[in-house]
């Protein structure tokens, strides 16, 4: 159950679920550091404030039995458990993250939870292993708190209590520890005020014999130390007052703790407190001294649908701004002389600039950094790395190029099938690469770039590259093609069979992959998002893909033109020049029509032909569009050109245009419907095709 009314129970779901995510992936990171860089205090310290954050989070939401598990989990988290088992931390913390992944998607379906069988599993191992009797026997108090603990401990300074710490060392004839444990503990609280207590739990005290305590109390040392000696349990007591310390400068995070802390303090008088179990690292001895501070919030969390309200509002304005600049422009041909024109021109130019400002604010709430992505993929490249006994290092670049969310979103699956595909197929075993020259160590690299009104993400390794034999086999295999087709085909043609459904250069179906389910599937999703995927591939050297998707899909500035009396677009960043061509400069190379633009000679494309329809008669001379793409290049023929325009994207239902050559549409201020072209598509149907003239 929930603490909360009905009515704020879901937004109250939600914001656990969206910051859980992220205290996942922080778990994640940790736990691969933790690997390169076993017992780091730091990263230690990292996971611990992320399970009891997840702890005391999914309590609140009544999520019971992720809470409990994260209760578990803290207990092999203690500076002993580390320090004795450094080297199996990090595989119980990745395990971790991978369980409460699991549990968090049954919430989030209202399903049941699985038990987390594995993760207990390794708990129980770690808990189970005795501490060596020498560490028993020298163990001595240390008093080294937690960051919580110690501002409960500032927060009794600020009041001018007596602060002590208290040491119960139990008898180690003691034949009912827990129940030596209680009586040690009840003499505490009849002390003074508990502020902070290790161990917690009976079962903890057993392996230590050592209690360990910070008291708020009136009364002097001397009476401390006789209250609390119990016959027969506590053997020997060490009572000290301590005095308030100047430590370093705090962070954001030990003010908001430090104001959980007094308002805790506040509320519950004398009684008892569970403190958290999440141990300091080492050195950090003595209490913070600083008053409570109030904590500004610079950070509002908007659902994304009220965004993409904003932004489908902010397009309407777009569309009313065109039809306010038509019906000035038609004014200004009835009334030249009209002394309003130059006033209707400045109110135009005015709401332009505001409505661009706008606009532009709007799409920066919309973009986040790729790094959102990029961070979850150390993770599976260190998987598939264990599973397949390889060594795979990960390089990531260009993490900060914004890119819209919703696109962000629907790339991660397709870029985790291609490093999963990388790691798996692409870098060789270690022995294998020595043999081959190379350095045993395999390198997969991540890289992301703006370039003109698209985003590049780029997925590239050094290992074996694809096999271009094996690959056109395994497509004759299936009976895609035959041997006559096959040896027709080029390079670039023969490479990109591998997007085909089914088709798979493995020799064997792992878990990993193998089962010719993945290259298609991140063919499909970029088609989607009305971009592309390029593929380059040298035996021996590597492989890379590049991922090309538009920088937004809400608004594009365009360059509009006519074909077969239907009017297109195409995006402005797009277009590299534009240029006319008489009838007898087009010429024909493999049935395909080309013409020559200084240096080069370039495809020529007429969209009637690629839409299946029978072209009119041609005139003398047309109009050429150069369009380019990456390091590609072709020519559009139009009809004619209608000026530059900003559309605004309205996504069409497959059941209205069918083409992938379109993208979308877009109405102007006169209410005409405005096709835009998908240039990728233009470019990967050309490449795909055996003349220009075949059907779409």
């Amino acid at each position: 159950m929930t603490f909360f009314p009905d009515e704020r129970a879901a937004e109250l779901r939600d914001l656990f679920f969206e910051s859980a995510a992220e205290i996942l992936q922080a778990m994640n990171e940790a736990g691969l550091a933790l690997e390169e860089r076993p017992g780091d205090k730091e990263c230690l310290r990292s996971v611990r404030r992320a399970v009891h954050t997840l702890k005391g989070d999914s309590a609140a939401c009544g999520f019971r039995e992720l809470s409990e598990l994260a209760h578990e989990l803290e207990d092999v988290l203690t500076p002993e458990l580390v320090q004795q088992h450094a080297g199996l931390i990090p595989e119980v913390v990745l395990a971790a993250a991978d369980t409460f992944h699991e549990m968090l998607a049954a919430y989030r379906s209202n399903l049941q939870p699985p038990a987390g069988g594995a993760l207990r599993e390794h708990i129980q191992r770690l808990l189970t292993k005795p501490l060596a009797q020498s560490q028993k026997a020298a163990r001595e108090a240390t008093f080294e708190w937690t960051e919580y603990e110690r501002l409960m401990i500032a927060e009794a300074f600020r009041r001018n209590e007596h602060v002590y710490h208290v040491a119960l060392h139990l008898d180690s004839d003691s034949l009912l520890p827990a129940a030596a444990f209680e009586l040690a503990r009840k003499a505490l609280e009849g002390a003074g005020r508990v502020l902070a207590l290790h161990p917690e739990k009976a079962t903890e005290v057993e392996k230590a014999g050592l209690i360990e305590s910070a008291l708020s109390s009136a009364k002097s040392a001397d009476w401390i130390r006789k209250r609390c000696h119990v016959p027969s349990v506590v053997a020997r007591i060490s009572v000290h007052e301590i005095h308030e310390q100047q430590t370093q400068p705090r962070d954001l995070l030990d003010i908001l703790l430090e104001s959980e802390a007094a308002a805790v303090s506040a509320g519950i008088g004398g009684a008892e407190y569970e403190a958290s179990e999440i141990h300091a690292a080492d050195g950090q001895a003595g209490a913070t001294s600083a008053s409570v501070a109030h904590v500004a919030e610079n950070t509002l969390r908007v659902d994304a649908t009220r965004i993409e309200t904003v932004m489908n509002l902010v397009g309407e304005l777009i569309i009313g701004k065109s039809m306010l600049q038509r019906t000035i422009n038609e004014f200004e041909r009835s009334h030249s002389k009209d002394p309003l024109r130059g006033k209707f021109s400045d109110a135009l130019a005015f709401q332009s600039r505001v409505l661009g400002e706008l606009q532009k604010s709007v799409m920066k709430i919309r973009m986040v950094p790729v790094d959102q992505l990029f961070r979850r993929f150390p993770r599976i490249v260190r998987d598939v790395a264990k599973v397949q006994g390889k060594d795979i290092a990960l390089e990531v670049s260009g993490q900060n190029t914004d890119l819209d969310k919703s696109i962000l979103d629907a790339l991660a699956e397709p870029l985790a099938h291609l490093v999963r595909n990388a790691a798996d197929h692409g870098i060789e075993s270690s022995a294998d690469r020595e043999n081959a020259g190379k350095s045993p160590r395999g390198t997969i690299r991540l890289n992301s770039y703006h370039e003109g009104d698209q985003v590049v993400i780029e997925v590239s390794d050094d290992g074996r590259g694809l096999d271009r034999r094996k690959i056109v086999e395994r497509t004759i295999e299936r009976g895609i093609l035959t041997h006559e087709e096959a040896s027709r085909l080029t390079e670039f043609e023969a490479l990109h069979l591998i997007f085909t459904p089914g088709i798979s250069t493995a020799d064997h179906v792992t878990e990993i992959s193998g089962r010719g389910v993945g290259l298609d599937v991140v063919q499909s999703a970029l088609s989607n998002l009305k971009g592309a995927i390029e593929l380059a591939s040298e035996p021996g050297k590597g492989t890379k893909f590049r991922l090309m998707v538009p920088l937004t899909l809400a608004s594009i500035q365009a360059l509009l033109f006519r074909v077969a009396k239907r009017l297109y677009a195409v995006p402005i960043a797009s277009v590299v020049e534009i240029t006319r061509i008489a009838d007898e400069e087009i010429h024909r190379v493999d049935d395909h029509e080309v013409f020559q633009l200084r240096e080069q000679v370039l495809t020529l494309v007429r969209l009637d032909r690629l839409e299946s329809k029978v072209s009119g008669e041609r005139a003398k001379r047309v109009f050429v569009i150069v369009i380019g793409a990456g390091n590609r290049k072709f020519g559009l023929v139009v009809d004619s050109l209608m000026g530059e325009e900003e559309l605004v994207i309205k996504a069409l239902e497959d059941r209205l245009v069918t083409s992938p050559l379109v993208s979308g549409a877009s109405i102007l201020g006169d209410g005409t419907v405005v096709l835009i072209l998908n240039v990728p598509a233009v470019i990967s149907h050309l490449a795909r095709i055996p003349a220009v003239g075949a059907t779409a």
